[in-house]
Parts: C-alpha cells; structure tokens; sequence
C-alpha cells in the first residue's frame, strides 16, 4: 500500500470523523498546567445519522476490511456529535482528544467552576479527572532496553539478514519471505515514542517509502522523527533493510509511525493517546499493530494499576485494544519486562482477551528472566506467544548495526511475521490469522505462563491457513487434509481428531507394499499439520495414505517424479 496524498488530505481535513485530532488550541498546553479530564457523553446524538454513510468517517482500506471479516459498521465507529463538542467549548482551554469507541472526549478544564457547568449539560453522562503527579525522577521503562554496544560495522554476514538471521529463522519467518511474502500490500501501525532519525537513517530508505502517514498524539502534530529512539530500533526488527547487516521481518510492509508513549512523564494519559492512535489507525485501515509499550506504574502512583485490574478488560489501553480486534484488526503487544521484579506479571494492554502478547526468549529459545508471566487476575495464559528479545538484532538511532534486549523487540519480530502471513491470505480473518499463529506454537498442547503456547512456527502457521482448517474439513467433516497432491519433496496432513490418542499415518504402494509409517499424537477436539519425514525417497508412482485413528481414511496420491 503506497501513501495516497490525495487521500490523506482528505482524512486530515475529516475532523468531524475523528482522523485526526481536532484542536481548540494552536498548541498542546504546557505540562505543568494539568486539569485533564475525560467527558463521558450519554449518546452519540446528531452523528447517529451519519452510519448510512460511512465513507465520511472510514476510509476505503478500513471499510474493505471490515467488509471482508463480515464486519459491520456500528455505534462505535460514529465520531462524537459534533454540536456536544461545541457545548464544550466554553469551558474548556484545551480538546486533547475525541475517542469515538468510548463516546468520550478528553479535555483540559482550568476553571473548577466549570466542571459544575460540564456536568450539567444534559448530554453528559460523568466527568472524571486524568491525574499526573510530576517528579524529578520519573519512571523511565526504557531503562533495560538500551542497545547495547555496536557490533563491528566491518563485519559483513553470511546471510542477507545478519544480525536479523536468528530471530527470524527461529520463526521461520525465513520461510515465508522464500515464499514471496514480505509485507508488502499490509498495513501495519507501529505505536511508540516517537521514530527519532528515522527520516535519515539509510537504512530505512526503503521502508520511508513504505510510510504512509505519522502522527505525534503526544504532541499534536505530524512530525514523529524528533522523539524518542525506543521507536526507532523497535521499527528496525520489522522494517531495516541493510543487506548482509541487518533485515527487518517485514521489509515491504506498509506503515502508520504513532506517537503516543509521553517520555516526559508516565502517566494514565499515555493510555488515552495510544486510543486516539488505535481509533486513527482504524479509520486509516491498519491491519496490524505492533505495540512496544506497557503500563503497570505511573508516576507519583497517581492512578497506578492494581493485580486485580489486570484481568482482560478493564484499563483504557486493554479495552481499546480488545475494540480494535473487533474492528478486525490483529492487535500484538510486548509482554513487558517485569519478570525479574515484585510485580512480575503482564501488563497492560498485553492483559487483553483479544491481545497477541509477546514474551521473550533468547536465541537458544529459553525464556529471559524478564520475561513478564502469566496468568492474568482473572486467569488467563499469557504470554501468549514468545519470540527472541534477548540480543535481538536492531538498528540504533545513528543507524549503526546493533543489538538489544527486552520484549519490546520480540513483540514487532513477530509481528512482521504476522504481516507476511497475512499477505498470504488476505481473504483470512484476524481472529484466523491469531488462532494460526498461536497454533503453530511448540508448547501449544501444553501452554504455561512462562512461555505461553510456545515459539510459532510460520511456516506451519501457513500450512494451517492452506488447510481452511476452520472450515467444514475439519470442523464438520472432520477429514484429513492431505497436500500437496501431487507430491514430490514435501507432503504434509491436517487432522482433526475428537478424543486423545495416537495417530499413525502409513502410506503404501500400489502392490500392497507399506513405503513409509509416522506416528503422531493427538488431543481431544484439535488438530495439527504435520510434514511426513522420507516421501523425498520415494519413487514416482501411485500411492495409498491411510490413517487408522478414529476411523480408517484413505486418500489417493501420485509422486509424477
């Protein structure tokens, strides 16, 4: 998806649909004058009648879709009534935010008087404060994902992914990219703090005309290269393009740079920005987010978030996020970084129902120590999958070859990754594409709160996705999926089974000889793809391959040479 200029003047000028940010202010007030506040409105009044036409708040990408998912336009996607907005006017100095998926906007109010005044109107539902409690040495999450020294600049790899080899092939990320799928006609939303040096580094050369549209929701504006390096080396996993030095899992994707992470302060209004961004990268028609931040404990515990509010869907963030799965966007988030301390569990958005959370392992595949675990408070798994974030190759923000740690890194690895999938199949669903990734996972059958379902495996997530697995094949029918068919060097089978068990699969001539037996196990109510070891020895010729679990079922198959 290359940017659309025409396009994107018409979405910056949409402020009635809530593209971007609609000021009542020249510029964002200075932090030490606080007094924010969200409104929450009763209805969604004189938008009600803009649903019949969506194409005023949704562009063409975002309405495609939702149309291909099944997805109907609903309440949610109506941007705010405008004529409450106005009502508002009066009493506010600053409109931070218009967030249509909670019917609520975020103000600043520096007149207490007028909170009476707000809260009177008959539209309004609440009022509540958005409290930030300055310190002279604030939180800085950052602090453990610094890169690390730069590797040796002379050194020129063996493979065209240098210090990115490993943590793709351990995805088999690799695999996809022999098979054509890079990204490209994806689009992806990176959320950070900010993409510093990014609009120069030449190692983004390529990924710079794969951007489609920025935006500061920190600031208010569109310039999002002056911020923030976090940004930069986590873009760098999916979108570097330094050839035997470092490749990105991703290098022909489509891109949103979001701003939302305030590194002047960690504070719950971080989370009312990264809404308005997910809201924005909706509207625009992301596909995917890769979403390196978390949030556990604000500054002067002013708002901080209990175990308890951990359980899925209670915090700004998570409930925004679970709002953009059901928008049909894959939503994919690191884990966090709180492993090794007291507070040890995910935080938030990665708590989410409908979230992708990603911990970390290191390149030998064994979980870092911190790695957020699970469970959530009311007793989910998470992570939910994990991929390398100890010594992932990364980009720094002079655009050195460099390395660094944290699940900041195995949260946009993977996700590039799930954008090349995605690619392969874009007549899939979000929730097809999530239950195929966390399928193809190594621990899938025995899932913990370390690792989550395991390391997938992308290729054999395709191999999922080939087999229609959640259509009547195996669903209804219950049948194995044999494929190819014919078969020369690779023959793979999708089964189904209703009950725990052994699988053996055999395969004879046509004399009766039996050429080749594997045997697998299964458990209740699932399946999996497995790839047959030895058919490459096999001669040219008709055969039979029959499974004798649950019910003796035969397919015919042909090796022409």
């Amino acid at each position: 998806m290359k940017p659309n200029p025409s396009l994107l003047l018409l979405l910056q000028r949409a402020c009635y649909g809530g593209l971007l940010i609609c000021l009542l202010a020249t510029s964002t007030p200075a932090r030490a004058q606080q007094n924010y506040y969200w409104v929450q409105f009763k209805d969604k009044g004189c938008s009600l009648s803009a649903l019949n036409t969506p194409e005023q708040f949704l562009s063409p990408a975002s309405l495609q879709r939702r149309q291909v998912q099944g997805l109907a336009v609903t309440d949610s996607d109506l941007p705010l009534c405008r004529d409450y907005i106005d009502s508002l006017s009066p009493y506010i100095s600053f409109l931070k935010h218009r967030l249509k998926w909670f019917n609520l906007a975020v103000v600043q109010v520096n007149v207490p008087a007028y909170l009476d005044s707000i809260r009177a109107l008959p539209f309004v539902d609440s009022v509540g404060p958005i409290r930030l409690i300055p310190q002279a040495n604030k939180i800085d999450k950052w602090a453990a994902e610094l890169p690390e020294p730069v590797v040796d600049q002379s050194i020129v790899y063996p493979n065209r992914y240098g210090v990115g080899y490993n943590q793709l092939n351990m995805l088999n990320g690799d695999l996809l990219h022999q098979l054509g799928y890079k990204g490209d006609s994806v689009l992806l939303a990176v959320f950070d703090n900010g993409f510093v040096n990014v609009d120069i580094i030449p190692g983004f050369d390529s990924a710079r005309s794969h951007v489609v549209a920025t935006y500061d929701f920190v600031h208010h504006e569109e310039n999002v290269y002056e911020d923030g390096g976090h940004g930069t080396n986590v873009l760098s996993c999916i979108a570097a393009q330094v050839p035997n030095r470092m490749v990105g899992s991703a290098p022909e994707v489509s891109l949103l740079l979001l701003e939302s992470e305030d590194d002047g302060a960690e504070w719950v209004m971080e989370e009312y920005n990264w809404a308005a961004a997910a809201e924005y990268a909706d509207s625009m028609g992301a596909k995917i987010f890769s979403t390196s931040l978390g949030y556990t404990t604000f500054d002067g515990d002013s708002g901080s978030h209990t175990y308890a509010d951990l359980s899925g869907n209670k915090t700004v963030i998570t409930r925004a996020g679970n709002m953009a799965f059901g928008k049909g966007i894959l939503v994919i988030n690191s884990a966090g970084n709180y492993g090794a301390n007291s507070w040890r569990y995910v935080g938030a958005p990665a708590d989410g129902d409908s979230i992708l959370s990603i911990g970390a392992v290191d390149s030998a595949e064994v979980i870092a120590g911190f790695s957020s675990r699970g469970p959530t408070s009311a007793g989910r798994i998470k992570p939910d999958v994990c991929s390398q974030g100890v010594k992932s190759g990364v980009l720094s923000t002079q655009g050195d070859v460099s390395t660094s740690g944290g699940t900041s890194f195995s949260c946009p690895i993977l996700a590039g990754c799930a954008a090349c999938l995605w690619q392969a199949f874009p007549q899939k669903t979000n929730r097809e594409i999530f239950d195929a990734i966390v399928i193809s996972a190594d621990r899938f059958w025995t899932p913990g709160n370390d690792y989550g379902y395991g390391i997938p495996n992308f290729y054999n997530a395709y191999l999922v996705l080939k087999t229609d697995y959640n259509a009547n094949i195996l669903k209804i029918n219950r049948e194995a999926a044999v494929f190819p068919n014919p078969f020369s060097s690779e023959l793979n089978v999708s089964v189904f089974s209703a009950q725990n068990g052994t699988q053996t699969i055999e395969i004879f001539d046509v004399a009766g000889n039996r050429v080749l037996q594997q045997s697998f196990f299964l458990r209740n109510n699932t399946f999996e793809v497995w790839k047959l070891n030895g058919v490459t020895n096999l001669p040219a010729g008709d055969y039979v391959l029959r499974l004798n679990y649950d019910k003796n079922t035969t397919v015919k198959l042909t090796k022409p040479f």
